[in-house]
């Protein structure tokens, strides 16, 4: 019994030994989130996030040990902070409400008009921003190079527009019967369509 103790306990002190202790170093600094980002040549960087979309139309990302560095939508492609994404757009971030395969639902989260573009920690030029205003939504469809914005007011209208693919929405939308309160689900529903 004594040796296969031993054995045990010698086993376990070299398995602990030989297991790096990465958990305690990736901790996240204070403020910081654990997420990547996509950067705008596709590299995907995992690290930590202390987002200011709202503020500044910007964020820092800090990877394991390294420096703390200070990025604006111009440079990167998509932003996941704890597990929610957001794509950036003319320099300003959407949240990612819906996404699918035809269409994404996304709530607009900063408002970089007139905001310093950054590259790196490196002041690029001012931002001219995009239409809408935060937490307002818009529609990207995989036909499309922009965003359309939604509301209350237009969802029928932007239906008929982007939508003619899908013969039961197109129906709905011309005759007006649409709601925006469904939204998320009539994106689904273009989604799904066949």
């Amino acid at each position: 019994k004594k040796a296969s103790m031993k054995k045990l306990i010698t086993l376990t002190a070299l398995l602990f030994s030989l297991t790096p202790f990465t958990p305690l170093l990736a901790q996240a600094p204070a403020g910081f989130t654990a997420g990547y980002i996509v950067t705008a040549d596709g590299s995907r960087l995992e690290g930590f996030i202390k987002e200011n979309f709202k503020g500044k139309a910007s964020f820092v990302f800090q990877q394991t040990g390294g420096k703390k560095i200070t990025y604006g939508g111009n440079a990167v492609n998509e932003v996941n902070v704890g597990g929610v994404a957001y794509i950036s757009y003319a320099n300003d971030f959407f949240k990612v409400v819906t996404a699918g395969s035809r269409a994404s639902l996304l709530q607009k989260v900063s408002d970089a008009t007139g905001k310093v573009i950054y590259n790196g920690n490196e002041a690029a030029g001012i931002s001219s921003g995009t239409e809408g205003r935060i937490n307002d939504l818009f529609i990207k469809t995989n036909g499309q190079s922009g965003l359309t914005l939604v509301s209350k007011d237009n969802l029928n209208t932007v239906a008929v527009n982007l939508f003619g693919d899908c013969a039961s929405l197109m129906d709905s939308a011309k005759a007006g019967q649409l709601q925006f309160t469904e939204l998320e689900m009539i994106i689904s529903r273009y989604n799904s369509c066949k």
